[in-house]
């Protein structure tokens, strides 16, 4: 058979998704691994410049492995990752929840993500104390759909209140972030919109009929991770301060920043706009990499919190 029946029938083969075994293909059409390779080669340019994909090779077969399944590998790859990374969910959870990223990956590439995850999973650290949480991350987002109050038992983090506490609240959102999943809701006992850790509700106890909240006064989203850093608390205030660390640590921190000047040892004065409690407590994790400028008042809490640091150990 002349070279190029050759090489359209590879590509028939190959696209309809079988293998190409070297030593079937060289019996069958008596060409020398030489031609192989040089026919392959056509095979795999023509592939490749028309993005439908690449020859993968294992042991001497060939199959062709799709743009679309590879980029399919990719992602499959990079949120196993992310989700590695969270410590959010139990360790079956994880389990359950890998094995469903990869299962629509053919067996090679399946094997293959198992592999490549292996010290990752190996290595995973979930939360002090986990909690099944897809259900009930489920149950949330279907509440949040249909405009649902609920009644819930919900265990605080204020150690001066021990018990688990029932609350009423209608959830508007739910995100992630820093380990935990969290659901802002519209709070009877907190008198308006208020930030509750998925984790942290012992029970739902009943749901009813809810507000179907105006959007323009809903909770925003977008307005607390530019102005918050793990605690959504304190009025929204400008705030300058000194910042001596990487500058792109601080502009991960706070999106909406404003690096106002550069000095000369290199440090950086940024301008954000910031919900107070939330950012102290990420100013006070930079230590000697920041200095407040202002407002006088915050400047004055972040001296007094790190002199009683100091006196703790004197």
């Amino acid at each position: 058979m002349q070279s190029n029946g050759r090489i359209a029938e590879l590509l028939v083969q190959l696209m309809s998704g079988q293998s190409v075994e070297t030593e079937k293909v060289l019996a069958k059409y008596a060409i020398s691994k030489r031609t192989y390779q040089r026919d392959l080669a056509y095979v795999r340019n023509a592939l490749i410049e028309n993005g439908v994909g690449e020859l993968q090779e294992c042991a001497g077969t060939y199959r062709l492995l799709r743009q679309s399944t590879r980029e399919d590998y990719q992602k499959a790859l990079v949120t196993s990752h992310v989700l590695l990374g969270s410590r959010a969910l139990t360790v079956a959870e994880l389990k359950d929840t890998l094995a469903y990223l990869a299962k629509g990956l053919p067996e090679e590439l399946q094997a293959e993500l198992r592999q490549k995850l292996t010290l990752a999973r190996g290595s995973y650290t979930a939360l002090s104390r986990p909690k099944p949480l897809l259900e009930r991350l489920h149950i949330i987002t279907d509440l949040i759909a249909a405009n649902q109050r609920m009644t819930f038992v919900y265990h605080g983090s204020d150690f001066h209140v021990p018990q688990p506490q029932t609350h009423h609240a209608q959830p508007v959102a739910v995100f992630f972030e820093v380990h935990y999943f969290y659901i802002a809701m519209l709070s009877e006992e907190h008198a308006g919109y208020w930030l509750y850790r998925l984790d942290r509700i012992v029970k739902i106890l009943d749901h009813t009929a809810g507000q179907h909240l105006d959007y323009a006064h809903r909770f925003s989203l977008q307005d607390h991770r530019r102005q918050s850093y793990l605690l959504d608390s304190g009025s929204v205030t400008p705030i300058q301060f000194i910042y001596r660390n990487a500058l792109q640590t601080v502009l991960d921190q706070f999106p909406q920043a404003r690096v106002l000047a550069t000095l000369p040892d290199g440090s950086h004065k940024i301008e954000a706009y910031v919900k107070v409690d939330g950012a102290m407590l990420w100013l006070l994790s930079q230590g000697a990499g920041v200095e407040v400028v202002s407002p006088p008042l915050l400047k004055k809490r972040m001296k007094k919190a790190l002199q009683a640091a100091l006196k703790q150990y004197q």
